[in-house]
């Protein structure tokens, strides 16, 4: 029997993986990656977020572990579903694809939510991006501008951030409420 080449899953390889374990994986662009377990510190920058979104009736915030299915045809890739799981989703106008996404960064994540989950995401539309960095208290945004993303700023804990889907400006302090890391601590 020939091996199978690690870029070439399918999503019924994803359901088939998820139904066998026990362990949360995403499917992008034909590759399945494993997630790792969240620290306390990245668990709590998602609430705060979660919670912040939340306080606004008109959007519905959502948040990890719950699959979010998007369809992105890429070059050399046999199937279009990808299946992620991002840290937070705020859905407003539409219930299947959310109009922001956060994505808190950790040493075990970051490459790959600033790389292949970025381009997922600007081929599927989504009009906001944030990467939120617990370590420095920053967030960086992203704005959908024709097919691509465009790099809006970086956001420290004295500012307020625009988030055009609620049509409203977030202290971004908020995201970082009662969050200290640990001389050594790393959010994983």
């Amino acid at each position: 029997m020939e091996a199978r080449k690690l870029e070439d899953y399918t999503y019924q390889d994803y359901l088939d993986i998820d139904a066998t374990t026990k362990e949360r994986v995403e499917l992008i662009f034909g590759k399945i990656y494993m997630m790792a377990g969240a620290s306390a510190v990245h668990q709590d920058v998602v609430l705060n977020i979660a919670a912040t979104l939340r306080q606004y009736d008109r959007c519905k915030p959502r948040i990890a572990p719950y699959d979010l299915k998007l369809f992105c045809p890429r070059q050399g890739v046999q199937e279009s579903t990808n299946v992620v799981q991002p840290d937070v989703m705020l859905f407003c106008e539409n219930e299947q694809i959310p109009c922001a996404i956060f994505e808190v960064l950790s040493p075990s994540t970051a490459a790959k939510d600033k790389t292949v989950k970025k381009e997922l995401y600007e081929c599927a539309k989504i009009r906001e991006y944030f990467l939120v960095e617990p370590e420095y208290g920053i967030v960086e945004k992203f704005v959908l501008d024709g097919d691509s993303y465009r790099y809006v700023g970086s956001f420290t804990k004295k500012d307020a951030i625009d988030v055009a889907c609620l049509e409203i400006k977030l202290e971004v302090a908020g995201f970082f409420a009662g969050i200290e890391l640990q001389e050594g601590e790393e959010c994983d």
